[in-house]
């Protein structure tokens, strides 16, 4: 669609970092605010796909907290705040919780961006990360985990969930169903859309389309919320 489009994290300055690098640069994503580090390790997940039924096995190596961002970084990343300011155009930020420092260090000189977060998996970094998030889309197994669920089997679950989710973030929450489909609330009632039938042959790649830059761009766009991220 036209965006610049910036991948701002750490890595290691190793092979598996530059294949990182490689791979972006060849979809013409920005790169060079990258925060480089010794101390850190390049985040893996290998994908073991069943071909047969479409579900998937991942396997993920990382570090649970990043090295501390340096002062120079902290300045490297002004630059880039004071450039998109100045630019005029929206901006719209993704988060998934990983990156926590620098998550929350850009959100606060960007005041005016629009901030989605992929939540995934419950964890300390994503509530606090919230309180900050206009689009809080997180995963069936966050929103269990965060009502001390065992499952969301029923709309009375999900309801409750959504309420206390939504008292967390700045904007709306919303809950992805996986092939049930996806839920929030409008004027306080549930709204579930369900999603298109389909033979599943990569949930790892639809999943990260629709969590992630499906409503990114769309809500760059000014795209309703309720057309761009429910066909998934």
């Amino acid at each position: 669609m036209g965006e610049e489009v910036y991948y701002i994290g750490h890595l290691q300055q190793d092979l598996y970092g530059q294949r990182i690098i490689d791979e972006f640069a060849e979809a013409g994503v920005d790169t060079s605010q990258v925060v480089f580090s010794d101390d850190m390790i390049t985040p893996l997940a290998s994908v073991l796909v069943n071909r047969l039924t479409g579900s998937r096995t991942i396997i993920t190596r990382k570090m649970q907290t990043p090295p501390s961002l340096t002062y120079e970084q902290k300045l490297k990343l002004d630059d880039l705040a004071e450039r998109l300011i100045a630019s005029e155009e929206p901006v719209t930020i993704l988060i998934d919780g990983h990156e926590a420092e620098i998550s929350e260090y850009l959100i606060k000189k960007l005041p005016n961006a629009r901030v989605v977060m992929d939540g995934g998996s419950l964890r300390a970094s994503n509530i606090k990360l919230a309180a900050w998030t206009d689009y809080f889309v997180v995963s069936e197994h966050f929103a269990r985990d965060y009502m001390s669920y065992r499952s969301l089997s029923t709309e009375a679950e999900i309801k409750a969930a959504l309420i206390e989710l939504n008292k967390i973030c700045r904007g709306e929450a919303f809950i992805t169903l996986g092939e049930k489909g996806c839920a929030f609330l409008k004027s306080g009632m549930l709204q579930i859309v369900p999603s298109w039938l389909c033979n599943a042959v990569d949930t790892t790649g639809a999943g990260m389309y629709f969590t992630a830059p499906s409503p990114m761009a769309s809500i760059t766009h000014g795209i309703s919320i309720t057309l761009f991220y429910f066909p998934a």
